[in-house]
């Protein structure tokens, strides 16, 4: 599909490499891309499952263990947006409270839709670089505009989808950023919901933004796109109107994006649920955030993805 992006190889090849002799960075230092490089009209895009306040997740798996070691991972990164799944409860003061910096959009709860409906999705942005210009959100079922299950899943939580569509202060660019959580469970019939759910975000941002914006998707997708998935066709869609930062990126790596809390091996590669995906941008550097510096070994049962952008 060449309508999806605007940079191909060689020039988001030569665009990195410019932009890593400006600022004398050297790719063999492998700490802190983020912090290091700056790019003009660049935006740092990040998925982020942060994993719910379970009951069961005891010691450093806790959220009271883990949530300072989180405001310190974003503290690092600074990303400029953040599509976040699974805060609920009380973890979303404290989520607000821990990132003054950022301004956010959820499904805001009330007295006819609980906390358990809203779809468990939050969308952060930086508040000095951005104003929001449009916001929005749907059910990613057959009736995407009231609170509702995903179609006939064997995964019963209420799935949706929230988007912004924001401004960059300085450069007066604007771009829409999309998150969500697809149902998780592996029986065929979640496979085929799931991709349904992805063909209904494509058309749904076809509509709200049109074919020439610049469209950023994140989101725990529940499937990987390696051909010994089961669940891959999950994404198919996504491929037919976006683009895969993690593939395209001309710096990118193959690190698995859920660790399950120590369950998937570091040696494993390619268990990647959670996703960045584009349109009409061009990405530079995409990053798994696997470093246990934080304070803990795990700041979640999946790493954060982050990937830098020009558009």
């Amino acid at each position: 599909n060449s309508n999806y992006s605007f940079c191909p190889i060689f020039l988001k090849k030569n665009i990195l490499l410019s932009g890593i002799l400006l600022l004398s960075f050297s790719c063999a230092v492998a700490q802190d891309y983020h912090d290091d490089v700056v790019v003009l009209d660049s935006v740092k895009v990040m998925s982020f499952n942060i994993r719910f306040n379970n009951p069961n997740d005891s010691l450093d798996t806790s959220w009271d263990r883990r949530r300072e070691p989180c405001a310190r991972m974003m503290a690092q990164y600074r990303p400029d947006v953040v599509g976040m799944q699974e805060p609920r409860n009380e973890m979303w003061q404290q989520i607000f409270d821990m990132l003054p910096d950022y301004g956010y959009y959820r499904i805001e709860m009330n007295d006819t839709l609980s906390d358990s409906r809203t779809g468990g999705v939050l969308l952060l942005y930086l508040r000095d670089k951005y104003s929001v210009e449009r916001s929005g959100h749907f059910w990613l079922s057959a009736t995407p505009e009231v609170p509702s299950q995903p179609w006939n899943s064997t995964d019963r939580h209420y799935r949706a989808a929230l988007w912004l569509q924001l401004k960059d202060k300085k450069s007066r660019k604007d771009f829409y950023i999309v998150t969500t959580h697809l149902p998780y469970k592996k029986d065929p019939v979640d496979t085929e919901v799931r991709a349904r759910c992805a063909s209904l975000i494509n058309n749904q941002m076809k509509t709200i933004a049109g074919r020439d914006a610049t469209v950023f998707v994140t989101g725990d997708m529940n499937a990987s796109y390696n051909p010994d998935d089961p669940r891959r066709e999950s994404l198919t869609p996504f491929y037919c109107w976006f683009a895969s930062a993690r593939e395209d990126a001309a710096g990118t790596d193959d690190h698995s994006s859920f660790n399950g809390f120590g369950r998937v091996s570091p040696l494993v590669r390619g268990k990647n649920l959670d996703h960045i995906f584009y349109r009409n941008a061009c990405p530079l550097v995409f990053e798994t955030v696997d470093k246990p510096v934080y304070g803990v070994r795990w700041i979640s049962d999946h790493y954060p993805i982050i990937c830098t952008f020009t558009y």
